[in-house]
């Protein structure tokens, strides 16, 4: 029988960047249940971009809303690829999508996110969504100034 392979979570550090507070309290109370010991978050892209120059942390996982103001996931993504220090740059990050389509699947990839999970989702579907996200094996590509993340099949 085969066991399945869990991400140990405790070694875990999260950024949550939502401009909807309780949305923010929701998804950081899930990623504390899995283990997670350390979490930022954030308003916005713009708001994120701040704390992280201000502190010293090395996130294993960034969860951004496409939907805020005033620099909504897209426009945050898109800078912390072309701009970014290093390790911060090739973070994997996950589009928490309010309205999913094709459209914005292809937009969320070309900004450089490595994978896009629609709202709302539970506990448990976040859990299995960021496990795979985290454990599948990345290389980098950069194009036209860009850091994105090509998954490895």
């Amino acid at each position: 029988m085969s066991q399945e392979l869990k991400l140990p979570w405790r070694h875990t550090s999260v950024g949550i960047i939502d401009d909807k507070v309780e949305w923010r309290r929701t998804v950081r109370s899930m990623v504390l249940s899995f283990g997670v010991t350390e979490v930022v978050e954030a308003s916005d892209g713009s708001d994120f971009l701040k704390k992280m120059n201000k502190q010293d942390c090395d996130l294993s996982l960034l969860l951004v809303d496409d939907d805020m103001h005033p620099m909504d996931g897209f426009v945050f993504m898109y800078n912390l690829r072309a701009k970014a220090a290093e390790p911060l740059r090739r973070v994997v990050s996950i589009l928490m999508a309010g309205q999913y389509n094709a459209e914005i699947g292809k937009h969320a990839l070309d900004v450089g996110y490595n994978n896009v999970l629609s709202k709302p989702f539970s506990a448990r579907e976040l859990e299995n969504f960021a496990q795979k996200t985290l454990m599948c094996p990345v290389q980098w590509k950069e194009d036209g100034g860009i850091l994105r993340p090509v998954a490895i099949a």
